[in-house]
């Protein structure tokens, strides 16, 4: 007796199963036709954990390490109520705006190297900020949150595809090192600042610019995983009719919300 493959129409009809609504949380690598299918092939777990909770440990640093010094920042260069105002918005818009680019980029150049490559893009756009007066400080600043955007995307598909089975506490490990690197950033970057300033006061740039620090750091425990081989994945799946979907609708307007109050 044999069975017959599913089709993709049985497939969608079958998508609010628990199973299947467990398989949407794909890689980046995987674009609208395709559902990763997980075959991970690590040869250290452990590293790959490590190497995610430094990277993620660098997702709000280069955001948070600015509201404490923006005063002196906007002393220093004169700047405006208005343009402070837009200095620490544009970062959060990059956020949202450079989102669509992770999987594009992951699908030509796979998410372990575009990681990589976005890490060290932050790592310039943090000394960026911290040089070349007002021009650098919101070129800097923009390229911080576009990086963050980029990789905010990607590492969620890396921890579902590799963490498959622990996928749950994995996520959780990721958020509480995104959410540890920015409360270290706020409450350290002021101290940090005068502790570099030699005794004369304050350096914001200094401050600004130590954050590179665990940018690289993570940058080099992430290398690695560029040269090892990850998860595969087939045409499984096709999302149509977001747009019209209430519970798209739903947890998009629960999202914003909730952002809204932390930003």
């Amino acid at each position: 007796m044999t069975t017959k493959a599913p089709t993709a129409s049985s497939s969608r009809s079958n998508a609010s199963t628990p199973h299947d609504i467990d398989q949407l949380l794909i890689d980046a690598e995987a674009d609208d036709e395709q559902v990763q299918q997980l075959h991970p092939v690590l040869k250290r777990p452990w590293f790959l954990l490590l190497g995610l909770v430094l990277v993620a440990l660098n997702l709000r640093p280069a955001l948070s390490s600015m509201a404490p010094l923006l005063s002196e920042v906007s002393r220093s260069l004169g700047l405006s109520a208005a343009t402070a105002g837009l200095l620490t918005t544009l970062p959060v818009l990059c956020l949202g705006l450079f989102a669509p680019l992770a999987p594009i980029l992951a699908r030509r150049f796979g998410s372990e190297r575009v990681v990589l490559g976005i890490l060290l893009t932050l790592a310039c756009g943090i000394v960026l900020r911290s040089s070349l007066g007002e021009f650098g400080l919101f070129a800097g600043s923009i390229m911080a949150g576009a990086s963050i955007g980029i990789i905010g995307v990607l590492l969620p598909g890396i921890v579902k595809r590799d963490f498959a089975k622990q996928a749950g506490a994995m996520t959780g490990v990721y958020t509480m090192a995104l959410c540890l690197g920015a409360a270290v950033a706020a409450g350290s970057t002021v101290p940090l600042s005068e502790a570099l300033g030699n005794g004369n006061g304050s350096d914001w740039t200094l401050g600004l610019g130590f954050w590179i620090v665990p940018a690289i750091l993570a940058a080099i425990f992430w290398w690695p995983q560029t040269r090892q081989r990850h998860g595969q994945h087939q045409v499984a799946y096709r999302v149509r009719g977001l747009r019209r979907d209430p519970l798209a609708w739903q947890v998009t307007l629960y999202m914003g919300l909730q952002s809204s109050l932390a930003y």
